[in-house]
């Protein structure tokens, strides 16, 4: 493979923009943030900074993570960091943060869009989606490459340059080592699975629905969000014992679950710039059934697994799969498309047209 050129003089080092602090969220950008540092040479350092809940620093796996208290001052805490940091250092900003990326008073070198800001809060009529317009422009202004995570993201966003790279996402699930063993499903019924965060895009109430209708599904969700405790009290007035809301789970513990189930399902009413959970289905040789929304047609591997997303057409495509006979393999599907060495291999590429190139490797 290509390997970075270092300069005689400084060192590299590549500084990532993101959200949370990637110890306590372990899924969203925080893993693909995981995924795409696995592509930077282990002699260049990484830094992942974030707005959290006090200043403190730590690393996590080989990335020094720093985070910026969240208050007023946090922007210009950011820019005298960022400025230290270039004194020292050849640096690479990778930003997944629209604000970070506003408000740096350099330019971000690359910045990897997941949904546009502007179509997220239009979907929502946010009061101040003309705001994240001008927001949005503007960081692409300031972005010398500008990365989607599929055609979905590149189509509803509003870049409408040259300078772009479309690279899927992996999943950090295919490095966690586990022994898989059954997890406990009360019955023996047909076990769904699903990881969303629990709000009201990701249409919850269809499962909910979908249990009420047909008892002889066994339905478990993975994840934590704000509806969580709305959904789990509905599910207990109805009186439903084959529907359950975990909450977070470790990722030992999801993978066990993917394991264990008969399929997945993925739904959505929008914002899925891609759609993480369902080659996460896949990579553990299950059929992934899905909203035919956003950039999930572009994901899934046979159009017959996308639902119109009604309790109906769910029930419908999974009785209808269960009676046919199996002829998918879903985990090659997975390696031979969204695999971490096929992803690695493109953000190597994309780290190359920002860093000068060794051309003699």
């Amino acid at each position: 493979r290509k390997k970075l050129k270092k300069d005689m003089g400084k060192d590299k080092i590549v500084i990532y923009f993101g959200f949370n602090n990637p110890i306590v969220y372990k899924r969203g950008v925080e893993n693909v943030i995981l995924s795409q540092s696995a592509a930077v040479p282990q002699d260049i350092k990484k830094y992942y900074i974030f707005f959290g809940e006090k200043e403190e620093d730590f690393f996590w796996n080989d990335i020094k993570c720093i985070s910026i208290k969240h208050n007023l001052f946090r922007f210009f805490k950011l820019n005298k960091l960022i400025n230290r940091l270039y004194k020292n250092a050849e640096c690479v900003i990778h930003s997944h943060n629209y604000l970070m990326s506003f408000f740096l008073w350099r330019k971000t070198d690359i910045f990897t869009v997941h949904d546009g800001l502007f179509y997220l809060s239009s979907q929502t009529d946010h009061k101040f989606k003309n705001i994240f317009k001008f927001i949005e422009k503007a960081v692409y202004r300031k972005s010398k490459l500008v990365h989607f995570i599929s055609n979905f993201s590149k189509k509803e966003s509003l870049y409408h340059g040259n300078n772009f790279i479309i690279v899927n996402n992996t999943t950090p699930l295919e490095q966690v080592k586990v022994k898989f063993e059954k997890e406990s499903w009360s019955s023996k019924k047909v076990k769904i699975f699903t990881v969303r965060s629990i709000e009201e895009r990701v249409n919850i109430h269809l499962l909910i629905e979908l249990a009420q209708k047909n008892s002889n599904f066994e339905i478990k969700v993975s994840g934590k969000g704000p509806l969580l405790e709305k959904y789990r009290k509905e599910i207990k007035d109805k009186r439903l014992d084959n529907i359950e809301l975990m909450g977070f789970l470790g990722d030992e513990k999801i993978r066990k679950y993917y394991n264990s189930c008969d399929l997945v399902t993925v739904l959505a009413k929008y914002g899925e710039g891609f759609g993480l959970p369902i080659i996460e289905g896949y990579l553990h040789n299950k059929p992934v059934f899905a909203s035919n929304v956003s950039a999930i047609p572009e994901v899934i591997i046979d159009r017959k697994f996308l639902l119109d997303n009604t309790v109906i057409d769910l029930e419908n495509k999974i009785q209808n799969y269960l009676k046919e006979s199996k002829n998918y393999n879903f985990e090659k599907y997975y390696y031979d498309n969204f695999g971490n060495n096929v992803i690695r291999e493109k953000y190597i590429k994309l780290y190359n047209q920002i860093f000068l190139i060794d051309k003699s490797n």
